[in-house]
């Protein structure tokens, strides 16, 4: 049986591996400056990647017809297309936001990365 993977497990193992490149990177010469700005673009990069998965599921665009093209008999039909439950299309639309595991730690670990990223360069 397959386990659950562990957001939080995964996350930690990717910024200590940021941490000791950064530091094997710096060892090897390249500057305190260039080292935080590559983990403020990685923090940000973390944070948008977050917020595109949160609103993939945010129901945006519910209630919005998708127009498929008619045969020629429902042409000659001619019968209108039925009518839109706009019931469910509220309920769906006033849903909650569900936030994942994956995007909690997705927004923590750029946040992170950013913060060292700024307490490197002071």
């Amino acid at each position: 049986m397959r386990q659950k993977q562990r957001p939080a497990a995964w996350s930690a193992i990717g910024l200590i591996v940021c941490v000791i490149i950064g530091g094997i990177a710096w060892t090897n010469g390249v500057s305190l400056v260039k080292l935080s700005d590559i983990f403020f673009m990685i923090g940000l990069a973390l944070i948008v990647i977050g917020v595109v998965m949160q609103l993939s599921h945010a129901h945006l665009f519910a209630g919005f017809r998708r127009r498929r093209k008619q045969t020629y008999k429902e042409k000659a039909d001619k019968k209108p297309e039925p009518k839109m439950n706009t019931r469910d299309i509220a309920v769906k639309k006033n849903e909650p936001l569900r936030f994942s595991d994956w995007n909690r730690w997705l927004w923590i670990d750029g946040a992170i990365l950013i913060i060292i990223a700024v307490v490197v360069t002071l």
